[in-house]
């Protein structure tokens, strides 16, 4: 009897090493600009990402504008530290949405300067209004997979 058992159980073991593919263990390839070499969610984890330091943006703008309770210099460190995320999110993808993401860092770190020294919110507003519209064709496309926001 144990003897099978240990027939049985050996014979498993060799059946799941030789079945499992033989790419499992194989590092993935890097992205390719055309993403040829990546998964079809690399765009939406890293748009994903974004949207998750975006909806901190505006939690952090309310504490600064409303209640006061962050400094111009902090919330100015708070957008630069965002825009390096983005900056991040940006290597991850692949195609246009790396281009996109690219600028989104851009605007981010301009809004930063926005802050500090001096409070510009003329200047701020008309950066949140293009931020927006990029936000339009993140949506559009970075959005690999069907996913309720």
């Amino acid at each position: 009897m144990k003897k099978k058992i240990l027939i049985v159980l050996t014979s498993l073991a060799l059946s799941f090493s030789i079945l499992s593919p033989a790419t499992a263990f194989v590092p993935k390839a890097k992205c390719k600009a055309d993403g040829t070499k990546c998964s079809k969610k690399a765009n939406t984890i890293a748009l994903r990402s974004f949207v998750i330091v975006d909806q901190s943006h505006y939690v952090n703008e309310h504490n600064y504008r409303v209640l006061g309770k962050i400094s111009a210099p902090e919330m100015a460190g708070k957008e630069y530290s965002a825009a390096n995320k983005i900056a991040k999110y940006s290597r991850s993808a692949y195609g246009v949405c790396s281009e996109l993401l690219l600028q989104m860092s851009n605007l981010y770190s301009a809004r930063a300067a926005t802050y500090d020294p001096a409070d510009q919110p003329d200047v701020r507003a008309n950066l949140n209004g293009q931020i927006i519209a990029l936000e339009d064709q993140l949506h559009a496309n970075c959005n690999q997979a069907k996913m309720r926001w």
